[in-house]
């Protein structure tokens, strides 16, 4: 009898280990620190017969620590690798251009700003799909939607990484564009 309650006593003492280990997508997740994206320059009006890639002049990516009392160290800093972008419409039409997603590197230091230039956020090849290849003089240049000569869409922008000690963390921006022919 003395057995069995020191053999009940053990496996209770080791399942509340396992359920205090570090394995949660909590901890997975959540970095010491946050992101903020910052639109320093760029220019809103695209002409897609002059033009190549789409991009944000000036973009700061800033670092800073969840608490502000504690000390960063390299295991916050952060390596950017995915980004995401998705168009929306701000014209009243309703077909938008294709999700965009397209792996980089860019290094974020713990605390820090990295300044990005010319930055692309919108492929040209997605110039000649719908609803921007309506406004291609061979498709007779005006949006059907709508019935204008532009198209406003403003691209939601998220970016996704990992700390160097292994936290998901990801910074979201948006810019609006109007594009034309």
């Amino acid at each position: 009898m003395k057995r069995l309650v020191q053999t009940c006593a053990l496996l209770g003492l080791a399942v509340v280990a396992a359920s205090c280990g570090g394995n949660s997508t909590l901890n997975e997740t959540e970095a010491p620190v946050y992101l903020t994206a910052e639109i320093k320059e760029y220019n809103p009006d695209v002409v897609m017969s002059a033009s190549g890639d789409v991009t944000i002049s000036k973009l700061d990516i800033h670092s800073f620590s969840k608490d502000p009392n504690a000390t960063l160290t390299s295991a916050q800093d952060v390596r950017l690798t995915r980004w995401v972008v998705t168009a929306e419409r701000t014209d009243g039409g309703t077909t938008v251009s294709p999700q965009w997603i397209h792996d980089v590197d860019v290094y974020v230091p713990a605390g820090g700003t990295t300044s990005l230039d010319n930055y692309r956020v919108f492929p040209a090849e997605y110039f000649s799909q719908a609803p921007l290849s309506y406004l291609l003089p061979e498709n007779g240049g005006v949006d059907p939607e709508t019935g204008n000569h532009n198209i406003r869409q403003t691209l939601h922008v998220e970016i996704f990484g990992t700390t160097s000690g292994g936290k998901s963390i990801s910074v979201k921006f948006n810019a609006g564009f109007n594009f034309t022919y």
